[in-house]
């Protein structure tokens, strides 16, 4: 595209400079000034449009590099709230397990404590229905029936 345009400004300079008067040229060197200053004018016309085209070039690679500098900052982001979370849940797994072994020690306490009272534990009553010959208490059970009958 560029050598078009190249070939284009050339092909108007020499056609405005054929388009002018055709006088027989003069000894004084106005023509020949001429001539060089519309070379330097065509040629100043041709690097302002090239460094023109080479900044639009340069702006636009700035463009593409601070948009997907935006989309990696974007991505870290969000791969570091992914982190956050995760990191949250563990420490959530934690506090649970911590709350299920407190709730274990308690049990397994209880159930020393009634060892040493000479009663068995819930599983031993269910089978048996007593506990060293002593009956177990009657206990009354809730019963909570969502429609889906007697089971």
């Amino acid at each position: 595209m560029t050598i078009a345009r190249i070939a284009a400004s050339t092909t108007l300079i020499s056609l405005l400079l054929s388009l002018g008067p055709a006088g027989p040229a003069l000894a004084n060197g106005a023509a020949s000034t001429r001539n060089i200053l519309l070379g330097i004018g065509a040629a100043t016309y041709l690097i302002i449009h090239h460094n023109r085209q080479v900044h639009e070039k340069y702006a636009e690679d700035a463009r593409r590099q601070a948009e997907i500098a935006r989309e990696r900052d974007d991505a870290w982001a969000a791969y570091r709230a992914e982190e956050r979370a995760y990191e949250n849940e563990v420490a959530l797994v934690n506090d649970y397990k911590r709350e299920v072994a407190y709730q274990h020690a308690i049990i397994e306490r209880q159930r020393r404590q009634l060892a040493e009272l000479g009663i068995h534990t819930s599983t031993t009553l269910a089978r048996t229905g007593t506990a060293h010959g002593r009956s177990a208490p009657a206990r009354d059970v809730a019963v909570v029936s969502y429609g889906w009958g007697t089971l």
